[in-house]
């Protein structure tokens, strides 16, 4: 073979590579080069450092270059599981923020459950942690969920929110009103953070942040980084993963007798793989009693059926519309 047809032969190998150029990802998406190159034509570590540090975002004080990673994490390297985050955060953000509202606390807290979970209230930790906030079952009974063998409310979008929420408002209260001492406490423990301010003599952040695990030191930046991916994936060509409209489009009932799923799929036409994917917390296949009542989610569409029948036979239902 002569060294015109080698050198032909390297060259085509060569674009057939950038064409299925991939990267080792957990996800295992694979990467051409006109993806590489449309991200990067878009990708501006000046525009992503101006856009946060100008944001109102509670922790862009914070900024340093390892949000870059972070960005190019979700958006190009993890494109593929991210997309299903954003889906995911369609469904599950209107009600972190109808609770952020109640509660009068910053909007952009929302994003913690990027970091924690993707936003999928099924996810579990190594170390026994559950839910979109990934709350330790006594972190998560010292706030009033209800974590035994028939219900975890740690996976329950609804109360999971309003008790991490309580428990941000505890940390922020008592970590010198700081919102970002009082998330990297949600990372770490508040006993750590205090030590590291006692090591620092100081509550500055910038100052006490190397005295905390490295884990944390991330998490911040981390948090930064998925602020400003689920607000500008679209111009990076990262498109959600489809939600089904039963799944994004819902309301709430609360009820107070037993319910299995089987029954409220019955009364309301609703699929009970749907009931199931939309009441995660009820981990037998039924909604246990409780004189405080307990919530069912269903598509809007079907959620009247069921508090209507409930009425009908003399059993408490309320309805609520978030």
């Amino acid at each position: 073979m002569n060294k015109v047809k080698v050198l032909l032969l390297l060259s085509i190998g060569v674009l057939l590579s950038m064409n299925t150029l991939t990267a080792n990802t957990t996800d295992g998406f694979t990467y051409n080069y006109e993806t590489e190159k449309a991200f990067y034509a878009t990708y501006s570590e000046e525009e992503i450092k101006t856009n946060v540090i100008n944001s109102n975002h509670i922790l862009a004080k914070n900024y340093d270059a390892s949000v870059q990673y972070f960005v190019k994490d979700n958006l190009y390297y993890g494109r593929k599981g991210f997309s299903k985050t954003i889906g995911r955060t369609m469904m599950y953000f209107p009600v972190i923020e109808q609770y952020l509202r109640m509660y009068n606390l910053p909007d952009d807290l929302k994003h913690m459950v990027i970091v924690e979970s993707h936003a999928n209230p099924h996810a579990t930790s190594h170390c026994g942690a559950k839910g979109l906030w990934q709350m330790m079952p006594e972190t998560a009974r010292r706030f009033g969920l209800v974590v035994n063998a028939n219900q975890d409310d740690r996976k329950d979008p609804r109360k999971a929110t309003e008790a991490a929420l309580r428990y941000m408002t505890f940390l922020y209260n008592s970590l010198n009103k700081d919102w970002t001492l009082a998330i990297a406490a949600y990372n770490c423990g508040e006993g750590r953070v205090r030590k590291a301010v006692r090591q620092a003599n100081s509550w500055d952040y910038s100052k006490l942040k190397q005295f905390l695990p490295n884990q944390t030191q991330k998490y911040i930046p981390a948090i930064m980084a998925a602020g400003y991916s689920v607000e500008n994936y679209a111009k990076y060509g990262v498109r959600p993963a489809n939600t089904p409209y039963a799944l994004r489009f819902t309301n709430t009932v609360k009820v107070f007798d037993k319910l299995s799923f089987a029954e409220i799929s019955n009364i309301t036409n609703t699929p009970i793989t749907t009931v199931q994917k939309l009441n995660p917390s009820y981990t037998h296949g039924f909604v246990p009693s409780n004189k405080k009542g307990n919530y069912v989610v269903l598509p809007s569409i079907n959620s009247n059926q069921l508090s209507s029948h409930l009425k009908r036979s003399n059993r408490y239902s309320v309805n609520m519309r978030f």
